[in-house]
């Protein structure tokens, strides 16, 4: 009986084995390595400790057989980050004049904060120039504190009630130049709030009226190119706020990277336009050094973003084409388990015994 049961086993293998294989020869090849490979793994345990991790981790170790191989050297190229280099030797963060700058941390206004004030929002440059941006404290800190109108039109509305301590404090010129304005406008520049009060500002008294000129200029595309070309035009206008003046310069930058394109037989990029743009700034304003150190900063920047939208968008790939192998695994037939096709133990009960019949002795008299 034993060896029958043996018998019977090995039969169920063999079956169990030939459906699976016929099933995944009836996928397409493009699924058949993760439906084979995932059988396998259903006889061995080293399947249950890929279930107990994460998620994402889960997508990272399960990419070889995901994803075909043009798709898996990409998401290989980009997925493998780790924090300060990938395959592109890209970093995340770097010192710029004398500053450590983490690029996951930073906001388009930062370029221009770490080069007009060091980040430090107390700094006083040649007694008429205060805090992150460098505010002239004459008619620019008047119209921040006070507000602004052009044509009987409120553009900014002044911080005066939200703010009256440090506006009475410095009422005029001469008094913010003191140490007690200084420490109280650098103190509130480190709150959310009042920076977010001076971005503002920035934005709509000087930023708007550049970011309208630049939105004319043929080509090059303002509002496409990403937070870090934003930055360089930021930066550039805290030095020349005049619409004019800094649309010559990207119009110029714009021209200069088409031509130099063209020779290279290629499009042009954000980052030709961004590298030109500071050599044209080097040409009209001097000041080689710092811009030699802000554009690297700008490049370095731009090269981060630009490999953390790969990345998304590979993990993105990545995990739509899990999905649907998933779903092609779970259209399959399920089979049933090895030990539930053996031939079940049959159980011999004893059958019940007929009674023996009975010899009746009936007395009676003796015959003659």
């Amino acid at each position: 009986m034993e060896k029958n049961l043996i018998k019977d086993a090995k039969e169920a293998s063999v079956l169990l084995l030939n459906k699976t294989v016929n099933a995944v020869r009836n996928v397409s090849a493009r699924y058949r390595s993760v439906l084979s490979a995932g059988f396998f793994a259903l006889l061995s345990q080293t399947a249950n400790a890929v279930s107990k991790l994460p998620e994402d981790e889960r997508d990272i170790t399960g990419s070889k057989t995901n994803i075909k191989n043009d798709d898996k050297v990409d998401f290989e190229n980009t997925i493998n980050f780790a924090e300060a280099t990938t395959s592109h030797t890209v970093k995340s963060h770097d010192k710029y004049n004398g500053v450590d700058m983490k690029f996951s941390e930073m906001e388009a206004p930062d370029i221009g904060h770490l080069f007009e004030s060091g980040m430090n929002p107390y700094v006083m440059g040649s007694n008429r120039y205060l805090g992150l941006y460098q505010m002239d404290i004459g008619s620019t800190m008047d119209t921040f504190f006070f507000g602004l109108k052009q044509k009987n039109k409120v553009i900014w509305p002044g911080i005066k009630k939200d703010y009256p301590k440090l506006v009475k404090l410095g009422k005029n010129m001469e008094a913010r130049r003191s140490k007690a304005f200084i420490t109280m406008f650098g103190n509130l520049s480190k709150t959310k709030e009042f920076r977010q009060k001076m971005d503002n500002y920035m934005r709509i008294v000087k930023y708007e009226p550049v970011y309208a000129s630049l939105r004319k200029i043929p080509e090059l595309d303002f509002d496409t190119r990403g937070k870090v070309f934003l930055a360089t035009v930021m930066s550039a206008t805290n030095q020349n706020p005049l619409p004019k003046v800094i649309a010559g310069i990207y119009e110029t930058a714009l021209h200069r990277a088409k031509a130099q394109a063209a020779k290279q037989k290629r499009n042009v990029t954000t980052a030709d336009i961004i590298k030109n743009s500071y050599d044209v700034r080097k040409e009209k304003w001097g000041l080689a050094n710092r811009y030699k150190e802000e554009c690297r900063l700008a490049l370095d920047w731009l090269n981060f973003e630009e490999t953390m939208e790969r990345i998304r968008k590979a993990k993105a790939k990545h995990a739509k084409k899990r999905a649907e192998h998933q779903s092609v695994i779970k259209q399959q037939p399920h089979f049933a388990q090895i030990n539930s096709l053996a031939t079940p133990k049959k159980t011999h009960h004893l059958l019940p015994q007929k009674p023996l019949p009975q010899i009746i002795v009936v007395k009676g008299k003796k015959g003659r």
